[in-house]
């Protein structure tokens, strides 16, 4: 790669003449000069455009200065920096030291290459999130890390001590952390761990040096506990109550237990959170079967997620077809483990929706105004599209492109 100086001259300057007589006769065929701005992209000189591929260098360069000169004193100093582009064996340290001591130029720099602000993550367990590789968290999060969006976990609960989720779990006015519909009471603390693993994928706190970190790291996790009563009525209030208490997205890792092509009561919950501009999240169910036979899964407003493993195939276990939107990584799937501050591998389709639901977040955060069907077609026209035996989606979940 070839080595590049910036210069800025003062008006009039021509950068040509700043260069070292010696340099000039002996890198004449090996460096160039070029205008790092062009006063004709300005949109009141794009009339001049079309006359200017019938010019002549002299002609052109008379224009340029014609119209520089028209220019507020302090919009002409951006069309005096030049790029020059130096001989391999260049040192553009010592060039830069040069120019900078001639009383001709405004100011000089080596062009250096820049990178992506976010480094990897020092969360010390980042390296075995496969699933975070594949969908490309890592440059999704130089576009979004998941702000101001609260998920809610409609699961057996999350186990807010743990040390990797605390800082990210939200509160009503009275400090309360969600709600628990199976035993009726506020407190919504996990008893299986299931639900905090489910959180831990979606928003587990990020470069704290802990465990792992979050699809969605700044996103914040209402906890609803549903089970082990998960009935029906149960589930709709969940849903009900996690749109009345402002969450954007609810993840839902749960189905029926046997074959049920519909499930009205929920359905309806689901409609009303979808009425409200909430996305809503299901897992599509680990029997290997047609989704269009489990709802809720197969309600054609929500989000369906199958699982895939990290080869990219779609899991063994997982439900498929043409309810199923996107597919995203399910299968030994590293998170959270409640009452403790370890971490563990657990797979299935519940553990595809988290990634998905956090991804949601991300665009949710990125993008407030869109829709609900919006944010679902991103979603579903951004994914790559991987071989599948049976129809699993549009592709496999990638954060990157979502944003």
């Amino acid at each position: 790669m070839k080595s590049r100086i910036i210069v800025n001259v003062k008006n009039g300057v021509n950068p040509q003449e700043l260069l070292p007589a010696n340099f000039m006769s002996e890198n004449s065929e090996n460096f160039s000069i070029k205008p790092m701005y062009s006063v004709l992209d300005r949109p009141a000189n794009m009339k001049y455009k079309a006359d200017t591929e019938k010019m002549t260098p002299a002609e052109l360069g008379s224009l340029e200065t014609i119209l520089i000169n028209d220019l507020q004193e302090e919009e002409k100093e951006i069309y005096q920096t030049y790029v020059i582009e130096l001989p391999d064996d260049a040192r553009p340290e010592i060039m830069a030291e040069q120019l900078n001591n001639n009383a001709g130029v405004n100011y000089v720099q080596v062009d250096q290459m820049n990178q992506l602000m976010f480094n990897p993550p020092n969360d010390p367990l980042y390296p075995e999130l496969y699933g975070h590789k594949l969908i490309q968290c890592q440059e999704a999060w130089n576009l979004n890390q998941g702000e101001d969006v609260v998920v809610a976990v409609i699961d057996t609960g999350v186990d807010y001590n743990h040390p990797d989720i605390s800082g990210n779990m939200w509160r009503d006015a009275n400090g309360n952390m969600g709600y628990d519909f199976s035993e009726n009471n506020s407190d919504p603390m996990d008893y299986h761990s299931h639900g905090t693993h489910v959180s831990g994928t979606i928003a587990s706190t990020g470069n704290n040096s802990t465990g792992i970190i979050g699809v969605s790291f700044r996103a914040r996790i209402m906890a609803i506990k549903i089970f082990p009563n998960a009935y029906d009525s149960v589930c709709a209030q969940a849903i009900k109550y996690a749109v009345d208490n402002g969450a954007k997205v609810i993840n839902n890792s749960w189905g029926p237990t046997s074959r049920r092509p519909s499930n009205q009561a929920v359905a309806q919950a689901i409609d009303y959170a979808l009425s409200n501009g909430v996305i809503v999240v299901f897992a599509a169910g680990n029997s290997a079967d047609d989704v269009q036979y489990y709802a809720p899964a197969n309600h054609p407003g929500v989000i369906c997620v199958a699982a895939t493993d990290k080869d990219d195939k779609l899991a063994d276990f997982s439900n498929y077809g043409a309810n199923v939107t996107v597919s995203a990584p399910g299968k030994d799937i590293c998170s959270l483990k409640y009452r403790s501050t370890n971490y563990v591998y657990m797979s299935g389709t519940s553990m595809a929706a988290p990634h998905v639901a956090a991804v949601a977040a991300l665009i949710c955060s990125k993008y407030p105004e869109l829709t609900v069907d919006s944010v679902r077609d991103r979603i579903k026209t951004n994914a790559d599209i991987i071989p599948m035996p049976k129809p699993a989606g549009s592709g496999r979940l990638n954060a990157y492109k979502v944003l």
